[in-house]
């Protein structure tokens, strides 16, 4: 009997644990694409495909001027294309240019290089403007493009060595301020970046419990046995959330990346029958250090990570991994992503004698289309595989994702909806549950922000979050509604 009883009290923890640990895998993937996609839309790429080329004239004002294939024709249609944005004319007249004695080669390398990086081709862009720099050092235009260009390219230190340089001459007040623009918006690149947030909100399934209750065992017509499982507790909570990021270059597309991300809650109500676990107050923290590769179009990190859970004011379990992920501007709308990584799971203290330390695996693939700069649709898949010690608590898991982002101009408000659809499996029959386990989860993720209401620089962010889980055991189906209601502030 008192086995049975042991029992009885291990049941709402062993059952309910997995869960939990796809509630912080959920949320931390949130916090990150979140802000992924906050500094994706701040530095969206504006490329063209190429246009093909007409007869040899220029537009000014609307009007088209046939040229003549001569020095004083062509130097000054040269300029005129690349400021007026004629990048189907600025090849074709710099090819014609190429071919008259005395024409200046670092304006032909200019034309091409500019012409280049407005196709999205940055290597060549840079490859051409380098040259024109060689060509001729103190123009002051190429060095301005050129560092403009290794800006968007990602080579911080190469672009801030030209701008100093450009700056140290005597320029224009319009274009003094604008290079110091351009010199500031890379030094905020090397500075911490992120976002945080407080609130309060309300679940009412903290516990994440279905209150099963069946008579299991009958006789003549009496109940002799009984199966009933925790209720859902209702609770008040105050959440909380830290997601920062900082590059430090080291060379080109070369950098070190740090990401501090931390996150919680703190319920107000407890689980005063619970004799293992009373509080479910929580909180994840996890450290990325590792490397960085990025360019103008590419994006590719590779990062080692610690990480400590914390429930019930201890630490439930640490673990270690090391995640990978690459991103590519197929267009300036639409960026693709992989990812993958292996992480390490070990219980500490009071939890590592029911819970048994596992490895995870995982990997995943991202598809962004940015329809215009206020709305982008984006989805997902993602494999995750769970190893035990033994096999009945091994298992597979396939996430769907989708969802839409959009921010209105002229209120500044946005929104943003997340559907998510999880399906796990075990790998063998379990004889307890007396079934092979499989669930099948539903998530809907609706964010609802008003980035211009602010306080202290701090704007406020509604959220509503609905997930059903459905399992052919008793013990795991659930359904959970969370209000919250935050204060976040971007820097």
């Amino acid at each position: 009997m008192m086995i049975f009883r042991r029992l009885a009290a291990l049941l709402p923890l062993l059952f309910l644990m997995l869960p939990w640990v796809w509630a912080d895998e959920d949320e931390t993937r949130r916090l990150l694409d979140n802000a992924g996609r906050t500094m994706d839309r701040q530095a969206s790429p504006d490329w063209q495909p190429a246009a093909p080329a007409g007869d040899l004239s220029i537009t000014i004002d609307g009007q088209a001027y046939r040229l003549a294939k001569t020095l004083a024709d062509l130097e000054p249609a040269l300029y005129v294309a690349i400021n007026t944005r004629q990048w189907d004319k600025a090849r074709q007249l710099a090819t014609q240019y190429r071919l008259l004695a005395g024409h200046k080669p670092h304006l032909a390398l200019l034309v091409e290089g500019l012409a280049a990086r407005q196709e999205g081709n940055y290597p060549a862009a840079v490859g051409k403007l380098e040259q024109a720099h060689q060509a001729d050092s103190d123009d002051m235009r190429v060095q301005m493009e050129l560092a403009r260009v290794y800006a968007e390219d990602n080579q911080d230190q190469e672009a801030r060595r030209l701008f100093e340089r450009a700056l140290s001459n005597s320029l224009p007040p319009e274009t003094r301020q604008l290079l110091h623009q351009y010199a500031d918006g890379v030094d905020r690149r090397s500075r911490w970046q992120g976002s945080m947030a407080v609130g309060l909100g309300y679940n009412d399934n903290i516990n994440l419990a279905n209150g099963y209750d069946r008579c299991s065992l009958t006789f003549a017509g009496y109940c002799l046995m009984r199966t009933k499982l925790p209720d859902p507790i209702a609770s008040s909570f105050m959440n909380y959330d830290l997601v920062l990021s900082r590059r430090i270059p080291l060379i080109g597309h070369h950098n070190l990346l740090i990401r501090p991300v931390s996150y919680g809650t703190l319920f107000r109500e407890q689980d005063e029958k619970s004799t293992l676990l009373t509080d479910y107050r929580d909180n994840t923290s996890i450290l990325y250090l590792g490397y960085q590769f990025a360019s103008a179009r590419h994006s590719a990190n590779f990062t080692p990570y610690i990480e400590n859970y914390n429930r019930d004011g201890r630490t439930s379990y640490q673990a270690s991994g090391v995640q990978g992920d690459w991103g590519y501007f197929l267009t300036p709308r639409f960026k693709v992503g992989l990812q993958g990584g292996s992480k390490e799971y070990r219980y500490r203290g009071q939890d590592s004698r029911y819970f048994a330390d596992f490895s995870q695996h995982t990997l995943g693939a991202t598809a962004t289309f940015f329809s215009d700069q206020y709305t982008s649709l984006y989805a997902g898949v993602d494999f995750f595989r769970k190893k035990y010690a033994v096999s009945v608590d091994s298992s597979r898991e396939h996430v769907l994702r989708a969802g839409i982002f959009h921010q209105f101009e002229s209120s500044g408000i946005f929104a943003n909806v997340l559907l998510q659809y999880r399906r796990f499996e075990n790998d063998a029959y379990n004889f307890f549950y007396g079934v092979q386990r499989e669930d099948r989860q539903q998530v809907l993720i609706a964010t609802l922000g008003a980035t211009r209401l602010t306080v202290y620089g701090a704007y406020p962010e509604l959220r509503f979050r609905y997930t059903e889980n459905r399992s052919n055991t008793i013990f795991h189906g659930f359904r959970q509604n969370e209000l919250s209601l935050q204060l976040r502030k971007n820097f």
